[in-house]
């Protein structure tokens, strides 16, 4: 049976992009099943939860890992990787919002942006184990370990710290 990796990629983004299939490449290299999601940023992520194996590793990266969380809290899983995990209690909602404006109407924005204001985020809360991961170059955001030469994107030191993780 193959291992199950679920890769979720930052806010406005998905995994069509080069760099996440330059990830998913060398983890199916390391015999993972690779599972992409790409969550719909345009909905409060509540109501995108589902269902992930208990042998699953959740990735996620900059929201996508607070989305990983979110998944993470609910499902019982084999280990998550947050990398760049948004520090969300210290956004104020109009940055959001700010954030947010470029990729969605006002109203939209000011929707999910709640929605986000919603999230605790506890990781000692989790029972699953878990590592945090953030740039070498990354301001305000907690981690277990530095990318060297790294900021809040995937990038080929990204992904060899992370092909090392899994």
């Amino acid at each position: 049976m193959k291992k199950i990796i679920y890769i979720i990629p930052g806010q406005g983004e998905n995994c069509t992009l080069a760099r996440y299939k330059a990830l998913a490449k060398v983890l199916v290299k390391k015999g993972y099943n690779v599972k992409k999601i790409n969550p719909d940023w345009y909905r409060p992520l509540f109501e995108q939860i589902f269902p992930v194996e208990k042998d699953a590793v959740i990735l996620g990266f900059s929201f996508g890992a607070v989305f990983a969380y979110l998944l993470a809290k609910k499902y019982p899983c084999r280990k998550v990787i947050f990398a760049s995990l948004s520090p969300l209690h210290t956004f104020s909602r109009e940055s959001l919002i700010q954030d947010m404006r470029p990729y969605m109407a006002e109203t939209l924005a000011h929707e999910i942006a709640i929605d986000f204001k919603h999230i605790k985020i506890q990781l000692t809360s989790l029972k699953v184990p878990y590592i945090c991961l953030a740039g070498q170059y990354e301001k305000g955001i907690a981690a277990d370990f530095l990318v060297p030469k790294s900021g809040h994107r995937i990038t080929p030191a990204y992904i060899k710290c992370i092909e090392k993780l899994v």
